[in-house]
C-alpha cells in the first residue's frame, strides 16, 4: 500500500479478520479492533469466519487486502496468508514453542498469559478459604489448558497445598459426554470436601456443574467451581451461575490492531510476541460458599440471592421461611453474624456491582433494576460500602490494561 513519505495513507486500507464470530472471545477481540479503528481509522473491515457458505480468499493481493488479523484455529484459511507478504498479526497459537519454528512465526503474535490465568484462579480460591483444590483440564489437554493447570498447581504449592488434576479423558469418553460424565462423577465424589475447583474454560466448568447436579454434590458448599473466559451465555445459564476469570481479550484485539497499523505504516519491522493478561474474577454463585450450616439461615440466604434484583424486604424473607419474624431474625443472626436486612443490602449491592461491571445499563437503570428508591440514595450507600462512586467503580472495572 502507498502510504507516502510521511506515512500518511492515500487510500482507506482494507483489513481482513479471520475470526469465528460464534466464539465469544473473538467477538470481544473484534470489539477491541473496532475501538482502535474508530480512533485511528477508518478501515474497511472484511470478516471471514470459515463457514460453509463463504468463498475462500486465495489471492489477497488481488482483493486489495493491506493487513490481516487472524486466529490460528482456521488452519486452511491461513495457508494463503502464509504465502503472501501482507502484514499479519495472529492470536493464540495452540503451541507457542512449536510455533516459533514454523514459517508463520515471521508474523507478530498475541498470546494469553495462561500461567497467569491459572495463578489468578488459585489465588481467588485461596482467598475463599479452601484447603482442598482441583483442576479440570480440557478434553485434549491442550497447551493453553496445561499452562493454566501449571500456573494453578504451582501457586497452590507455594502456599503449601496440593491440587488434584482431572486430565484428558479416554478416546471413548472424549467422543461421548455420557461416558465421560460417569468417570467425572466418580472422581468428584471421591474428592475431599469442601474443594475449590478450577476448570480450564467455561464450557468445561459447565460440565463440572452438570455432573455435580447428577451426582448429588452441593455447589458451592461442597464443590466451588471457577471457569475461564466469562462467556455470559455459558455462565448465566448454568446452575448455579458460574464464576469465571475474565481475560483481556478485548484489549488483545485493540493491541493487535495497533501493531498491524504500525506494521503497515512502517513503524514496526520486527515481529513481536506479546502477552495479554487475565483481568479479574467475575464472581457468581458457583463459588459463593456459605460458612454456616443452619438450614433456616441457608434457606434465607439462597432465597435472598435468588431475588436480589427485585427490591424485596425482610418480610418477604420471613414469609418464605414460614416462621415468626423473631425466630427468623434470631436464628439468622446467630448463624451468619448479621441481620437479614444487612444480608439483603449486601446481596443487592453485589447485584449492583455485577451490573456495573458486566452491562452497559445506565446508573438510573441499575438503581431501578435493583429496587433502590433513588440514584442519590444508592450512590450514598455504595460509596459508604466500597469507598468509590458507581461511575468510578465502573471505570476501574472496564478497559484493557496496557501491560502486554
Amino acid at each position: 500500500m502507498d502510504w507516502g513519505m510521511s506515512r500518511i495513507a492515500k487510500r482507506m486500507p482494507q483489513m481482513m479478520l479471520l475470526l469465528e464470530m460464534s466464539n465469544k472471545i473473538n467477538r470481544d477481540r473484534i470489539q477491541g479492533i473496532l475501538r482502535y479503528e474508530r480512533l485511528y481509522g477508518p478501515w474497511r473491515l472484511h470478516i471471514i469466519e470459515g463457514k460453509r457458505f463463504e468463498q475462500p480468499s486465495r489471492d489477497l493481493a488481488s482483493l486489495g487486502v493491506n493487513g490481516v488479523i487472524a486466529g490460528t484455529t482456521l488452519t486452511d484459511l491461513l495457508e494463503p496468508i502464509m504465502r503472501s507478504r501482507v502484514p499479519t498479526v495472529l492470536f493464540d497459537p495452540l503451541d507457542p514453542d512449536a510455533f516459533r519454528a514454523h514459517p508463520r512465526f515471521r508474523y507478530s503474535t498475541l498470546c494469553c498469559d495462561s500461567i497467569g490465568v491459572g495463578r489468578m484462579g488459585a489465588e481467588y480460591l485461596l482467598e475463599q478459604g479452601f484447603r482442598h483444590f482441583a483442576f479440570v483440564s480440557d478434553i485434549w489437554d491442550s497447551n493453553w489448558a496445561v499452562r493454566r493447570r501449571d500456573g494453578f498447581v504451582k501457586r497452590l504449592e507455594s502456599a503449601g497445598f496440593v491440587a488434584r488434576v482431572y486430565g484428558s479423558p479416554s478416546e471413548a469418553a472424549r467422543s461421548d459426554w455420557s461416558v465421560e460424565q460417569k468417570h467425572m462423577a466418580a472422581w468428584l465424589a471421591d474428592m475431599p470436601k469442601p474443594v475449590g475447583l478450577m476448570a480450564a474454560n467455561d464450557v468445561r466448568g459447565r460440565q463440572v456443574l452438570d455432573t455435580c447436579i447428577r451426582a448429588g454434590i452441593s455447589v458451592p458448599d461442597q464443590v466451588a467451581v471457577l471457569g475461564v473466559d466469562n462467556d455470559e451465555l455459558v455462565c448465566a445459564t448454568t446452575n448455579p451461575p458460574l464464576s469465571s476469570i475474565l481475560r483481556d481479550t478485548e484489549g488483545s484485539g485493540y493491541y493487535a490492531a495497533q501493531i498491524l497499523d504500525d506494521m503497515m505504516r512502517g513503524k514496526r519491522r520486527k515481529h513481536e510476541s506479546l502477552l495479554y493478561h487475565p483481568l479479574r474474577v467475575v464472581a457468581r454463585q458457583s463459588t459463593e460458599r456459605l460458612q454456616f450450616t443452619d438450614r433456616l439461615a441457608v434457606k434465607a440466604v439462597e432465597f435472598i440471592r435468588l431475588n436480589a434484583g427485585i427490591g424485596m424486604n425482610v418480610s418477604d424473607v420471613v414469609k418464605h421461611l414460614n416462621v415468626s419474624r423473631r425466630l427468623a431474625e434470631l436464628r439468622f443472626r446467630q448463624a451468619v453474624g448479621h441481620s437479614i436486612h444487612d444480608e439483603l443490602q449486601r446481596a443487592r449491592l453485589t447485584q449492583v456491582r455485577r451490573l456495573l461491571q458486566e452491562t452497559d445499563l445506565s446508573i438510573a437503570e441499575v438503581t431501578e433494576h435493583c429496587g433502590y428508591e433513588s440514584e442519590s440514595y444508592l450512590g450514598l450507600v455504595f460509596r459508604k460500602q466500597f469507598g468509590s462512586t458507581m461511575r468510578q467503580f465502573r471505570k476501574q472495572g472496564k478497559g484493557p490494561r496496557r501491560d502486554v
